[in-house]
């Protein structure tokens, strides 16, 4: 029996590499320009809103953030901006189920925008809703290919759903791109052991060992590995 139960951060949580930390900043100047026939232009109303709505969330106001990029949304619900903006905050604070309205809506508006694609599934994949998840990172996959984050989400969310097998070509084609990433070498490690190849497991833990000597699960790696070996 192998020692030492490895652990790898869940899809469904905000550990998933995210597609744009930052949220979608439209220019300052946008939001000073009114209506020449009096009053505020609602254009430019719904842009000061979504602009302070993403400065409440810097500043750590998530209630103010949602409240601001809820009136955005109200004032302009067809702006791919607010609309993202507004399923990001959700997400981030635990309100996937908030969120999928949004961001779902954004999708349909702008289909072929990998960011708004990778969002979406990545408010599926914390509802661990892992069809729309999947479907949704590889749509993102399709319009970004050589974009790691998108490939090793698509693999947690395979690997989560018992796709085991598209979940390792997956996590080889994010470590392709990015081979520095010790992360992604456990989690592959962890797969290969579920398809049965624990060769190819042990490979992968020497890797991630070699990637990350110090990190806090170094010890427990080491020890699953040795056990790894004798049993094989």
């Amino acid at each position: 029996m192998l020692t030492g139960r490895l652990t790898q951060s869940s899809p469904s949580t905000s550990s998933s590499l995210d597609a744009s930390p930052a949220l979608n900043a439209p220019p300052r100047s946008a939001s000073a320009s009114t209506s020449r026939v009096g009053g505020p232009d609602p254009a430019s109303t719904a842009v000061s809103d979504l602009i302070e709505g993403q400065q409440a969330y810097v500043s750590g106001n998530i209630d103010a953030s949602v409240e601001q990029l809820q009136r955005a949304v109200d004032a302009n619900p067809n702006d791919p901006r607010a609309l993202n903006d507004l399923g990001q905050v959700l997400v981030r604070t635990g309100r996937a189920r908030e969120a999928t309205a949004y961001l779902d809506k954004v999708v349909s508006l702008k289909p072929n925008s990998w960011t708004y694609q990778f969002n979406r599934a990545r408010a599926y994949a914390q509802l661990e809703e892992w069809g729309q998840a999947i479907d949704g990172y590889r749509a993102a996959a399709r319009l970004f290919p050589d974009d790691y984050a998108t490939q090793y989400n698509l693999a947690k969310a395979l690997q989560a759903a018992g796709n085991i097998g598209d979940a390792l070509a997956a996590y080889e084609k994010a470590i392709e791109l990015a081979p520095g990433q010790p992360d992604f070498q456990l989690s592959y490690g962890l797969a290969l052991e579920t398809a049965k190849r624990p060769q190819d497991a042990a490979a992968a833990y020497r890797r991630y060992l070699e990637l990350e000597p110090n990190s806090p699960q170094a010890e427990k790696v080491k020890a699953h590995l040795t056990a790894l070996e004798k049993a094989t």
